[in-house]
């Protein structure tokens, strides 16, 4: 158990056979995300932050920069004296995030320095915004959008690496993701693709966006069961970065 999350080290994982990557995934019961971490085929350790509350409790947690980058040196350490080895340094640090897990994430991209160790980000149905003084009309807050715009940006640049998905699960008072991830591609001047792709049971991708290091996609539904999937399936976005 580390300060902050749980750490999971896969079994078999060996360590002298070449680099580690860190997956820090916020928001999530972290035996789903564990479950999901072979999916990744990635060679990577995982870092569960699940709190209860919505997403400000997540803003808080993360409001002091310090806070993720001792975790992960916390989680190199562990990872190491499972291992039996001196030092682990992580190859690539994912952010990861479901749902309320946004707050989190809305704030280390604030950092330089977080900014600067994220190498992924994976936002899974998890970017949402307030509207301009709270007025649907005026639209969404640009504020609360300008981190995950600029990461997008360096992604579609081929700078940082960065998946988004979404449903059409309807929000009232806020923007969905849905609007979100239209805000987005508009912002970057991009455009969605219609698409017909069964990821998984009772999980079909209706659209996808890729530019560079962007790679954006759109899902059926609109019940909280669909919204949860992309939680169940978390592993198939992982391995869009992973791999």
């Amino acid at each position: 158990m580390l300060t902050v999350g749980e750490l999971f080290i896969p079994e078999g994982l060996r360590v002298a056979q070449g680099p580690l990557d860190v997956i820090v995934h916020l928001h999530g019961a972290p035996e789903v995300a564990e479950q999901n971490l072979p999916h990744a085929g990635a060679r990577a350790v995982l870092v569960t932050v699940s709190l209860n509350g919505v997403s400000t409790v997540y803003t808080e947690q993360f409001i002091r920069a310090e806070t993720f980058l001792n975790l992960l040196d916390e989680a190199a350490r562990e990872t190491a004296t499972h291992a039996g080895a001196a030092a682990i340094p992580f190859r690539r640090v994912i952010l990861s995030s479901f749902s309320a897990g946004f707050g989190g994430v809305r704030e280390l991209l604030k950092s330089a320095a977080c900014y600067q160790r994220i190498d992924g980000l994976v936002m899974a149905d998890s970017i949402y915004a307030g509207y301009k003084n709270d007025d649907e009309d005026l639209g969404i807050d640009n504020d609360l959008m300008a981190g995950f715009l600029r990461f997008a940006r360096d992604a579609q640049a081929g700078r940082k690496r960065m998946v988004i998905s979404y449903c059409a699960l309807p929000t009232e008072g806020y923007a969905s993701t849905a609007e979100t991830a239209d805000y987005l591609v508009r912002a970057l001047g991009a455009a969605q693709q219609p698409a017909n792709e069964a990821w998984a049971e009772h999980w079909q991708c209706e659209s996808r966006c890729e530019h560079g290091g962007l790679q954006l996609f759109g899902f059926a539904g609109t019940q909280s069961a669909d919204h949860h999937r992309h939680l169940r399936n978390i592993g198939h976005l992982w391995k869009r970065i992973c791999q």
